[in-house]
């Protein structure tokens, strides 16, 4: 085994069967022959290369027919990326059509275009997921966008949220994301024809009719200029997929964090044949999120390789160029993965309600501190409140007291304070802020910029 995703045994654990088979040696030689038996067709319907040659290009541009241990002979032999495979088809095309195959473009023409096939239909089940786990975090911030629950930061708990805010800020990061992939498309899925050095000459005067109809007949946008050395696009398509990573990669983590011992407020959902430890069967330990988040840091990795081929020389670097083939299919491969285990968990999330509240009571009150601070500044001032109660606080973590009773017996802070004003101030639902509102604008914000997620998927 030289990489994870090749495993027999742990290939799934990393990957899933329908996004390696997007970028697999057979489907990419494919793409490779479908771009050249296109490209002989419409050469011949403009009088550039004899019909019945471009005919029989179509007909023997079938891995299938192809005899491939003798493109891998031929790739040992040469180390060019492509040329065996021409080879291959030249050897089995009759009345010297072979002669006509790869007639005028480069082998980056060839290459280039293919893996921007490939990214299409990675986009395509990317997308897909994407929207699917939205709809999942969604549903649940809906269900529970009243329900109090402590919010934590540095690590610490703050002041309440709900339940369902949670929920709704992974949806709107999730709705960003998507958005950002319905974005880059107009610049990503863009072809090229233009030769050895971008000049186009090859093709001759037909270069822009032929090369036109290619991209249609493609699904594929027509550049204004050669890009074999401007990799922008595909460092843009793998920023983007670092930042949905990113986004996947923080619930998991979220989750994870929630599913210690210690707070027990969101487990994942246990299959009938779920091992949490060899050694301690008591544990039910996150260890889907664990590799989502692992996967995740892969793919944000492989974001700077991205960024890093795009520093290239001349017109071609194919330094460059192969920093692509390493980090495009792995990163996508990856994606699908920690998308695919990020919906499973969330859809089936085991949501512990009444270890939630309990917590939200851990620290018997001091979580009402800043509602208490303003109720008692608007008499005494802010400052003054804030020493008063921050006493009290320090009070009631040394010795163990309820910070509720040492409010009550405050003799200065009585003063302004009833035991039934300290009730009513002490609920936690009156300190949610606008949570639901906000819930509610991500919900209403998804519904309208989804009216764009059909067109979408159809240029697709």
């Amino acid at each position: 085994m030289a990489h994870i995703l090749d495993s027999e045994f742990y290939k799934d654990g990393w990957g899933t069967e329908e996004m390696r088979e997007v970028f697999g040696d057979v489907k990419r030689y494919q793409r490779w022959l479908d771009i050249e038996a296109v490209l002989a067709a419409v050469q011949a319907e403009n009088g550039v290369i004899p019909l019945e040659a471009a005919e029989e290009i179509k007909r023997k541009a079938r891995v299938e027919l192809l005899d491939l241990e003798f493109v891998k002979s031929e790739l040992a032999k040469t180390g060019h990326s492509l040329v065996p495979l021409l080879r291959g088809v030249q050897k089995i095309c009759e009345g010297g059509g072979g002669e006509y195959i790869h007639y005028g473009p480069t082998t980056q023409d060839i290459e280039d275009t293919g893996m921007v096939l490939e990214i299409r239909d990675a986009c395509r089940i990317l997308f897909r997921d994407l929207l699917r786990l939205e709809r999942a975090t969604l549903l649940l911030a809906e269900k529970y966008k009243s329900f109090p629950m402590v919010g934590r930061t540095h690590n610490q708990h703050g002041l309440p949220i709900t339940l369902g805010l949670k929920f709704a800020n992974w949806g709107a990061e999730l709705r960003r994301d998507i958005e950002r992939m319905k974005e880059i498309g107009k610049r990503l899925f863009v072809g090229m024809l233009h030769g050895g050095t971008g000049t186009m000459a090859g093709l001759g005067e037909k270069a822009y009719p032929v090369m036109e109809e290619v991209m249609r007949r493609l699904g594929l946008g027509v550049p204004v200029t050669g890009w074999g050395s401007s990799r922008d696009t595909f460092a843009e398509y793998q920023a983007v997929l670092g930042i949905v990573a990113g986004t996947v990669g923080r619930i998991a983590n979220e989750i994870f964090q929630l599913s210690r011992t210690e707070i027990l407020e969101l487990q994942e959902p246990l299959g009938k044949e779920y091992v949490g430890s060899s050694t301690m069967p008591h544990k039910r330990n996150a260890e889907t999120s664990e590799f989502v988040v692992a996967m995740a840091r892969i793919v944000m990795h492989n974001a700077g390789l991205g960024l890093q081929s795009m520093i290239s020389e001349h017109e071609r670097d194919t330094r460059s160029w192969r920093l692509d083939w390493h980090s495009i299919p792995e990163s996508s491969i990856m994606t699908a993965k920690a998308l695919q285990a990020c919906i499973r968990v969330v859809e089936g999330l085991d949501i512990n309600e009444k270890r939630i509240s309990e917590n939200l009571d851990m620290l018997h009150g001091m979580l009402f501190s800043e509602a208490l601070m303003f109720h008692l500044g608007a008499k005494v001032g802010k400052q003054t409140a804030h020493h008063l109660l921050r006493d009290a606080v320090l009070t009631a973590n040394a010795e163990g007291r309820s910070f509720k009773e040492l409010i009550l017996e405050d003799e200065e802070i009585g003063k302004h304070l009833s035991a039934d004003e300290l009730d009513s101030i002490m609920d936690y639902r009156k300190h949610i802020g606008t949570s639901v509102e906000q819930v509610e604008a991500v919900i209403r914000l998804s519904g309208k910029l989804a009216v764009g997620d059909e067109s979408y998927e159809k240029s697709i």
